[in-house]
């Protein structure tokens, strides 16, 4: 680089050197910073006016919770939008209606509607005992007189009861029936079982391990029975006929499945413990959820207000403590959240469980922004009136909230494309809420700071307003020197702990660290596994947890599959059977099903093609009707007209369940096949939606993620129009992300429909640091080391604070009784440490080393030497107000000087860009 004669770069040299992106971050810096200062200007003149405007707005919103809308259905938050399955669903449903006045459990397209109890022992020892029988039959009668009364009628379980030949089905209810005993006693019990299916004398096969348990141990030969459970489901009706008419009656029957919690619950037994549920208990369970752990949200705002009021009081002097500032910046975060869950609802978007873990996120972006906007009030002169310092703290920190409230935002809304209904509420309401927060918190707060310099302006007391200090004035000098306050604890202390970070060996440690810590990153990353079961989403103490966690561990869940032939094809045909045939072969050869179990019409039906060369379907039909006859069972299996075979039906059954993504890929796998067989045939069994939602998790994470890094990408090239500068901070996100994945890992957290909320999240947050640091070191001046420093010391304790307060914040989730708090819980703590870690140690130390570096930066630093050097040479001791300030006095080449504010402990020298640009522009011209 060329120069001059004092040592200067020479301008036109540096006019040549400057690039795009230094014109264009310049440019951009000077609107925002044109536009939040007049922002700011407008409130400092008028805070009592822009103060209301948060609460007449918030009592706007409130209207919407007049017609709020809860949704805790299950199937439709946690299962994919356009399920295949629930299309599936409706078909079968359409094809073949349930009968329930012949029902059977494994028809039902659905889970039906049910009573359950799954009664162990005291002592966990046999369940057959002749004591136990005893107890367990009169627990059995007494569950058939819980009764509820609907319309001046009351209604027993025998008028409610899916029947079958006239009697109530009830799963298990072979464990009374003194014939079963008396064969097994005698004997004889081998006569009628087949693969574990027991026949009694109505002709219905009863498969004894859904009864009885896995551990079931069955000696036939010594006529002896030994198992630990005992599993009754009491089915129930939809409809039924009256005057030849079927009438619905689901709602008496929903009524009569909580008469029947209410007697389990109160239930007691010196013999037996009961485990119960019903087909309602998730959707009721997920609501209790928020009642169980609502208190916590109303402890984590107290604790905030405390905490935020340490952080910005502590060291001050108690006249112009900011305490009240704290709590104003918490009631903005409150209203912000108020107000974005009333928006929507007023719009009709529906509420679920979820949502309510945005009062926790919603903390952690208030407080970041209103520690940052105190600390960006106490770089501003306070010589200057209040609607100009209002007007410079908008401008320093203006940027800088509006990018990590943008960031958020829009990786919120970007989640909303996902196919998880209950995703997609999620990330409505926290990106309304996070919008809200953003506004309050530049008005709210903004104009409690304003009232807050007026206090101090006027010599009053800032907790107490009435008490005036008369004996000063509000520009004495003395005082303010003598009451020197912090924006923030313990700023200084950077100055001296990042020293070693920039040295030679402290930039090669920090870098080898990164280095160890990446590859370490990347290694626990790829261990993550997926899977989880819908019981996690209980509360700890819900009787549906207990009832999900024990039939998980003494029983087999596993469904049996439907193949439903939708559509009339020629069965008589001996080529079609053998389609038929060839894909219940190959199904039962995949890993994962049960190559024993096979439930079909086909298999026990004597029709052999070759006997009916001539057949065009009438004698299959013929013979088909005599096997209905003699096999009722398979009645509700084939719909036939006179001279086809309508719809049929076949079962199969899962050898194996690990409630992760691979049950999800053995149902696409037997999907293909029934695509291969080219037969118009449908896969399906009422667990598919489950298993097709675990399948589906990962590909819905990997798309949003793509997404919203693209989104985010673009959003911060807009604040920041620095390409260098935006691939940092997207490569340190990723970095963040990647880490997080692992210490997930590490916490024993799966891949899951809940891990995908809080990766939706993690998006925003990650970057929210990196973006206050990077935006720091682009204003600020002097080589890359030195802005680097700079940037770390002016936003290293609103970050540590906004990071603390969070942590703090949402500490109590760990107590929490629910699995989506706790596993919020460890998120929140994991993407705050590891944001800071990032933030503050390797972040800085990269920008130092490979951060942009623009003509502009030398430029100003060259013309505050040329101003120090001229202050020197001209006045050494300069008089003001009455005080001797030493002037020019340096220290390895920097300006000192005596702080000129009771909040100014340290010269950040903040100069506007619309000042460095006409700095610049007349250094260029001359």
């Amino acid at each position: 680089m060329s120069t001059n004669n004092d040592g200067i770069p020479n301008n036109r040299t540096m006019l040549r050197k400057r690039n795009l992106f230094e014109y264009l971050f310049l440019e951009c810096n000077k609107f925002y910073e044109s536009q939040f200062s007049t922002v700011g200007k407008h409130i400092g003149s008028r805070p009592y006016a822009f103060i209301c405007i948060p609460f007449l707005l918030t009592g706007l919103c409130l209207l919407g919770f007049l017609r709020l809308n809860m949704n805790n259905n299950a199937d439709e938050l946690f299962i994919p939008v356009n399920s295949k399955s629930l299309r599936d669903r409706d078909i079968v449903a359409k094809l073949l209606p349930m009968n329930y006045d012949e029902y059977y459990l494994h028809q039902d397209y659905d889970f039906g509607l049910f009573g359950d109890v799954i009664f162990i022992a005291k002592d966990y020892r046999n369940i057959a005992r002749p004591v136990l029988k005893t107890e367990l039959e009169r627990i059995y009668n007494l569950v058939q007189h819980v009764n509820v009364t609907y319309n001046n009628q009351t209604y027993f379980y025998k008028d409610l009861c899916a029947k079958r030949i006239n009697k109530c089905v009830t799963e298990g209810e072979l464990f009374f029936r003194e014939n079963f005993w008396k064969r097994l006693n005698d004997t004889e019990l081998h006569k009628y079982m087949v693969n574990d299916l027991y026949t009694d004398d109505d002709g219905v096969p009863n498969l004894l391990t859904f009864i009885f348990g896995k551990n079931l141990k069955l000696d036939l030969d010594k006529g002896t029975l030994y198992a630990k459970t005992l599993k009754l489901r009491f089915n129930l009706r939809r409809t039924t006929m009256k005057n030849n008419k079927n009438e619905n009656i689901e709602i008496i029957s929903r009524m009569w499945e909580q008469a029947f919690l209410e007697f389990f619950r109160h239930f007691e037994s010196i013999m037996i413990d009961v485990f119960y549920s019903v087909s309602t208990s998730i959707d009721q369970e997920l609501e209790n959820n928020i009642n169980l752990d609502m208190f916590l949200v109303v402890i984590t705002f107290v604790v905030m207000i405390i905490v935020t009021t340490i952080c910005l009081s502590l060291r001050g002097p108690m006249a112009q403590s900011p305490a009240y500032l704290s709590a104003i910046g918490v009631l903005a975060t409150m209203l912000g959240l108020v107000s974005g869950f009333g928006f929507c609802a007023l719009i009709g978007i529906p509420m679920c469980s979820l949502v309510f873990a945005t009062p926790f996120l919603i903390i952690g972006v208030g407080t970041d922004d209103m520690f940052l906007i105190f600390s960006a009030y106490h770089r501003t002169k306070s010589s200057e009136t209040t609607s100009q310092r209002l007007a410079d703290t908008f401008r320093i920190c203006g940027s800088g909230i509006t990018i990590t409230s943008l960031t958020n935002i829009i990786a919120f809304l970007v989640g909303a494309i996902t196919d998880f209904y209950g995703i997609r509420l999620f990330c409505f309401y926290t990106s309304a809420s996070i919008a809200f927060c953003y506004f309050y918190q530049i008005l709210l707060f903004g104009s409690a700071v304003a009232i807050y310099n007026g206090f101090i302006n006027n010599n009053r007391h800032t907790l107490v307003p009435c008490i005036v200090d008369h004996a000063q004035t509000p520009n004495t000098r003395r005082r303010r020197r003598r009451h020197r306050q912090q924006c923030l604890p313990w700023k200084e202390m950077f100055v001296y702990v990042i020293r070693p970070l920039f040295t030679t060996c402290g930039q090669v440690i920090v870098c080898i660290v990164f280095l160890i810590f990446t590859i370490s990153a990347f290694y626990g990353a790829l261990q993550m596994r997926d899977g989880m079961k819908l019981g996690q989403l209980l509360s700890d103490k819900s009787y549906a947890n207990h009832y999900f966690d024990k039939f998980d561990k003494e029983f087999e869940p596993y469904p049996l599959v439907h193949f439903i032939i939708t559509e009339p094809i020629p069965y008589w045909r001996d080529d079609y059977m053998k389609r038929i045939r060839n894909l219940v072969k190959t199904a039962k050869e995949l890993e994962g099903m049960n190559h024993k179990v096979e439930i079909s019409w086909f298999s026990l039906l004597a029709y052999d093609s070759q006997d009916y060369p001539f057949d065009n379907g009438t004698e299959f039909i013929g013979i088909l009707r005599g096997f209905i006859n003699l096999f009722p069972t398979f009645d509700n299996d084939l719909l036939l007209n006179n001279t086809h075979l309508l719809v049929s039906r076949f079962y199969l059954q899962f050898g194996r369940v690990f409630y992760n993504s691979s049950d999800g890929y053995l149902v696409n796998q037997l999907r293909s096949l029934a695509e291969q067989s080219k037969l118009p045939i449908k896969v399906y069994s009422n667990l598919f939606k489950y298993y097709e939602q675990m399948y589906e998790v990962i590909p819905n994470i990997i798309q949003t993620f793509l997404i919203a890094v693209e989104a985010m990408y673009i959003a911060t090239l807009i604040i920041i129009p620095d390409l260098q500068s935006v691939i940092i901070i997207i490569s340190t996100m990723l970095m963040i992300l990647v880490s997080l994945v692992a210490t997930l890992h590490a916490w024993g957290i799966q891949v899951s429909s809940v891990m995908m909320v809080e990766m939706v999240m993690s998006i925003g947050f990650c970057s929210d640091f990196c973006v206050h640091i990077v935006h720091a070191f682009l204003t600020a001046t002097g080589t890359r080391k030195e802005r680097a420093q700079q940037a770390l010391i002016n936003m290293g304790m609103p970050i540590l604070c906004a990071s603390l307060s969070s942590i703090i914040g949402v500490l109590f989730l760990g107590l929490a009784q629910s699995y989506l708090f706790r596993t919020f819980f460890k998120t929140m703590v994991s993407i705050m440490i590891l944001g800071v870690v990032h933030a503050l140690c390797f972040l800085p130390v990269i920008l130092s080393l490979i951060g942009s570096h623009w003509p502009s930066h030398e430029i100003d630093k060259l013309q505050q030497n040329n101003s120090i050097q001229m202050t020197t040479s001209t006045n050494k001791d300069v008089q003001i107000n009455g005080h001797n300030i030493e002037q020019g006095k340096t220290k390895k080449g920097k300006l000192q000087r005596a702080p000129d504010t009771i909040e100014e402990e340290e010269t950040d020298d903040f100069i506007p860009t619309a000042k460095l640009m006409e700095t610049v522009t007349s250094n260029l011209k001359n």
